[in-house]
């Protein structure tokens, strides 16, 4: 099977949609009274700005001077060494990705200590205080936001 493709084009044109997406949320995710210049949207609109600023350039590069790639994918691709690290990424990506469901439905604490075994296991530590150090680093945090600094969690 081949493929052509533009990974200037589709990162532009990914990451332009996530911009435009997250410019119009900011009004309702960031509440603000303040009739002045610069707000508590101030900060969130810069940078998103500049998010879609920089993957507009990034589509009009892909569109205009770089050329397109063809892949041929075949059994001996998918067990190339290449492929094993980008199937490696989407799994640590998949993992955060399942973090932040687990955020919303049983709070910081529990969903943080599985994130941390569960990278651990991907990275294949072994030793059990390898495991012990960040579970109490998580404690430690939980109990200095929520305890002492009275900051609410998820």
């Amino acid at each position: 099977m081949k493929l052509k493709y533009n990974s200037e084009i589709m990162s532009g044109s990914v990451f332009l949609v996530a911009a435009v997406v997250l410019w119009l949320l900011i009004p309702s995710q960031i509440d603000t009274m303040e009739t002045s210049a610069i707000n508590a949207q101030t900060v969130p609109k810069i940078v998103i700005g500049g998010m879609g600023i920089f993957s507009f350039c990034l589509l009009l590069q892909g569109i205009f001077t770089a050329p397109k790639k063809e892949v041929v994918i075949t059994r001996t691709t998918l067990s190339s060494e290449h492929f094993q690290k980008e199937l490696k990424s989407i799994i640590y990506a998949a993992i955060f990705l399942a973090y932040l469901v687990a955020l919303t439905w049983v709070g910081f604490l529990i969903s943080t200590m599985l994130l941390t075994i569960a990278i651990l296991v991907f990275y294949g530590a072994r030793r059990w205080y390898y495991y012990a150090i960040p579970l109490a680093m998580v404690g430690v945090v939980y109990f200095i936001f929520k305890m002492l600094l009275r900051v609410s969690l998820p």
